[in-house]
């Protein structure tokens, strides 16, 4: 308080991070990008954390099953001329364990390309300051599962070709196709048009999602190599800090996506908040 007894008024709140209402969504840098990332996801990690608990935890789960026990077949060591050798004893067993390894593989297929969709709707939804609903976002998922399976088949082709080709082809093909899932979950677009309204989004602003999507890779890789890494050689262990690490990270990894990608419509199109929601509901 100051001699005449005058108290200045408090600074205004800072302005949303989600960029909420209905108005214009404004550019934003490299730094912009990753630090609405964070904003939006510190205001709505239980929601986001929910969504990919429900699909990580199972999976992880079966995965660890698959490699700790379910292929863990009866064998025999014997004495040859000196030797140790290593026999299976239950051939059924082999072969019971590769039927139900292409069972976990088939859902963790599915399931993978579900969480995909459900994550990127809910991360589109809290970036413009709506509700995250984690059962709405699965019915997308699910209703989306063809479209986003056949769109990330022709982009992992692509980026598969790109690398055997040559690196720097492959590079180039990740940043051009760096937005197609927001693309698709929030245009609603299927195919090669969402490959397509990618390529076109990127145009003219490489440089800047390359730097994007290698600084998120890196954050998102560290942090995940170091909650995994405290799991040790442990079964139980390693599997709760791996699903522990993809809990945490995959989340962050959709928000970047989907800012990076209303960056760039930003950019292009003048995108505005209600705009951006109405696409949304429609494509629901």
């Amino acid at each position: 308080m100051s001699d005449t007894g005058f108290t200045p008024p408090p600074p205004p709140p800072p302005p949303p991070p989600s960029g909420g209402g209905g108005g214009a969504l404004t550019p934003r840098g490299l730094g912009d990008i990753l630090s609405t990332a964070f904003e939006v996801y510190k205001a709505n990690a239980a929601k986001l954390i929910v969504i990919v608990a429900i699909v990580v935890i199972p999976l992880a789960l079966l995965a660890s099953l698959f490699a700790n026990v379910v292929f863990d077949v009866e064998t025999r060591t014997v004495e040859i001329g000196g030797q140790s050798v290593t026999t299976v004893v239950d051939t059924q067993g082999v072969f019971t364990s590769l039927i139900a390894a292409a069972i976990g593989a088939v859902i963790a297929f599915v399931m993978g390309f579900v969480l995909q969709a459900a994550v990127t709707r809910a991360a589109a939804q809290a970036v413009i300051g709506d509700p995250v609903d984690a059962e709405a976002s699965y019915r997308y998922g699910f209703k989306r599962l063809g479209s986003v399976i056949l769109v990330s088949l022709l982009v992992g082709l692509i980026l598969l070709g790109g690398f055997i080709l040559l690196i720097i082809p492959g590079l180039i093909f990740m940043v051009f196709l760096a937005v197609t899932i927001p693309a698709l979950v929030v245009e609603n677009k299927r195919g090669t048009d969402a490959l397509g309204r990618s390529w076109n989004l990127v145009k003219g602003a490489f440089w800047h999602v390359l730097g994007t999507i290698l600084v998120a890779g890196i954050i998102v890789s560290v942090v995940s190599a170091i909650i995994s890494a405290i799991g040790g050689d442990n079964f139980l262990v390693s599997w709760i800090f791996t699903s522990i690490a993809q809990i945490i990270t995959v989340p962050f990894s959709a928000l970047v996506s989907v800012i990076l990608y209303l960056d760039l419509r930003a950019r292009q199109e003048s995108l505005t908040a209600d705009r951006l929601r109405s696409e949304i509901a429609l494509g629901a």
